[in-house]
C-alpha cells in the first residue's frame, strides 16, 4: 500500500516537474508575445474601422493579417504552437499549482482562473492553426451562430442571458484589475521599466473590460430581441461603441487602450512570474 502511494506521489511530481519544464516556459512566455501582438493588431484595425476603413476587429481579423504577410504561415505556426504551451503552462497550474495553496477556497479559486486562461489560450492556438492551415472563419459570424443554436435550444434564451451577464462580469472584473492594478501581482518586478508596465496595464486591462462588457450587453439583447445577429462578438462590440454619440472618439480611445493591453501582454512575456 506504501509502495503504491509512493509511486502514485512520483507520478504527481514527475507531471508537475513535465509541466513546468524550462522549454516549455519559455515557449509560454511566447504565448504572451502573440496575445499582446493580437491585440496590437485588433486595436490598429479598430482605428483604421473608426476612420472609415474596413477590416474586422477581432482575434480573426488580427490573425488574418498576419496570414497575408510575407512569412505569415510561419508566425501562425510559432503562435499556434506558444499559445498551445501557454495553454498547456495554465492546465499545469489548474492540477498542480493550487496543490500548494492551503486555504481551500483560495486554492479552488486558482484552479478556476489557470482552466479559464487555459481554456482561452487553447482556442487561440487553434485560431492560430485554423488559419496556418490555409482556413479562416469569421468570429462575428461564428457568435451570431453559436447565439442562434443556443437560442433554439431549451431554456436557450435563459442560457444565452446567463452567458451575457457572466462576460459583463468578466468586464468588470477586467476594469477592476486595470483601476485597483492587481495585474502587477501576475508580475515579478519589472526595475526601471515599473511605471511603464503599471500605465500599460492600467489602460489595457480598462479598455478590455469595457468591451467585454458591450459583448456581453450585445448578447443580451440578440436574447431580449430574438434576434441572433446582434451577436456579433468583439468585432460588433467595438463598432457597436463607434456607433455611439461622440463614438469616434471613445473608439479611438478603446482601440489605443487595446493596444496598451497588447504591449502590457508582450511586457508579461518578460517579467511574469512563471
Amino acid at each position: 500500500m506504501g509502495n503504491a502511494s509512493q509511486g502514485a506521489n512520483r507520478a504527481v511530481s514527475d507531471a508537475a516537474s513535465a509541466s513546468r519544464s524550462p522549454a516549455l516556459r519559455i515557449l509560454a512566455r511566447a504565448g504572451f508575445v502573440f496575445i499582446g501582438l493580437v491585440h496590437v493588431l485588433i486595436g490598429a484595425i479598430a482605428l483604421q474601422v473608426n476612420s472609415g476603413q474596413g477590416g474586422e476587429a477581432d482575434q480573426t481579423g488580427a490573425i488574418g493579417s498576419i496570414a497575408s504577410k510575407p512569412g505569415g504561415v510561419i508566425l501562425l505556426w510559432a503562435g499556434a504552437v506558444a499559445c498551445a504551451a501557454l495553454a498547456l503552462w495554465m492546465v499545469g497550474e489548474a492540477v498542480f499549482g493550487a496543490r500548494a495553496e492551503g486555504d481551500s477556497k483560495k486554492k479552488l479559486k486558482e484552479a478556476g482562473s489557470a482552466a479559464g486562461k487555459a481554456v482561452v489560450f487553447g482556442f487561440l492556438a487553434f485560431t492560430f492553426a485554423v488559419f496556418a492551415t490555409g482556413g479562416s472563419k469569421s468570429s462575428s459570424q461564428s457568435a451570431s451562430d453559436f447565439t442562434a443554436k443556443l437560442m433554439g435550444a431549451p431554456a436557450g434564451v435563459v442560457l444565452l442571458v446567463a452567458v451575457g451577464l457572466a462576460i459583463i462580469a468578466a468586464g468588470v472584473y477586467y476594469a477592476y484589475r486595470g483601476f485597483t492594478r492587481k495585474f502587477m501581482e501576475d508580475l515579478q518586478d519589472p526595475g526601471n521599466a515599473r511605471t511603464a508596465v503599471r500605465w500599460l496595464g492600467t489602460v489595457g486591462y480598462i479598455a478590455k473590460g469595457v468591451v467585454l462588457a458591450v459583448v456581453g450587453v450585445l448578447i443580451i439583447v440578440a436574447a431580449a430581441t430574438a434576434d441572433p445577429s446582434k451577436s456579433s462578438g468583439l468585432d460588433g462590440g467595438l463598432k457597436a461603441l463607434g456607433s455611439q454619440p461622440y463614438g469616434v472618439f471613445l473608439l479611438a480611445a478603446i482601440a489605443a487602450g487595446l493596444i496598451c493591453y497588447g504591449v502590457y501582454s508582450m511586457a508579461r512575456a518578460r517579467y511574469g512570474k512563471f
